[in-house]
């Protein structure tokens, strides 16, 4: 884990620019604690509907599911944040029992809250972890301690996606 820590921060340096110090002079904590913000970039695998929207704030549109309860079930949630990454507005619309629906459903309601959304650029953004309830369970960017002390920020209720330090960097383990 160190290792990968000092990869992802060496890349962040190398191609970006930047060192720990501007990060932080640009009101970044840069920390391998509790982050105040996670950094959300855009790739070809797991990160694709994260972006600017027309008013300068910010969108995440993915998929969730939910293995509580040893029913999985699927959903398709939208997160808006302002312009310091705070939550502002969310919509999660379930799908229904993992292959108890049509195939194409997921993709279908994808694209139908990224329409909602209007003129979007896709695009890195900063995000504060959050939490909100629907559907019976919490979903959100949630901060969770391993046991050997090491913060994580895990993309819940399925942890499909969990976000490590440097926050920066952007990394994530599927």
């Amino acid at each position: 884990m160190r290792r990968r820590q000092f990869i992802a921060s060496l890349l962040v340096a190398v191609l970006t620019g930047r060192n720990d110090s501007a990060a932080r002079s640009e009101g970044f904590e840069v920390s391998n604690g509790v982050p105040e913000k996670i950094r959300l970039i855009p790739d070809k695998w797991h990160i694709h509907n994260v972006g600017r929207l027309a008013d300068g704030s910010s969108f995440l549109v993915d998929s969730q599911l939910d293995p509580a309860g040893g029913t999985p079930r699927d959903f398709v949630c939208t997160f808006i944040f302002d312009h310091d990454g705070r939550l502002v507005e969310h919509s999660i619309e379930l799908i229904g029992v993992r292959d108890a629906y049509p195939r194409g459903s997921v993709g279908s309601a994808k694209d139908r809250h990224l329409a909602t959304l209007g003129k979007r650029a896709i695009a890195g953004i900063w995000v504060r972890p959050f939490e909100v309830e629907s559907n019976g369970t919490v979903f959100g960017l949630i901060p969770r301690q391993t046991e050997d002390g090491a913060w994580r920020v895990e993309f819940m209720p399925g942890n499909t996606l969990s976000f490590y330090p440097p926050w920066e960097a952007g990394g994530y383990d599927t």
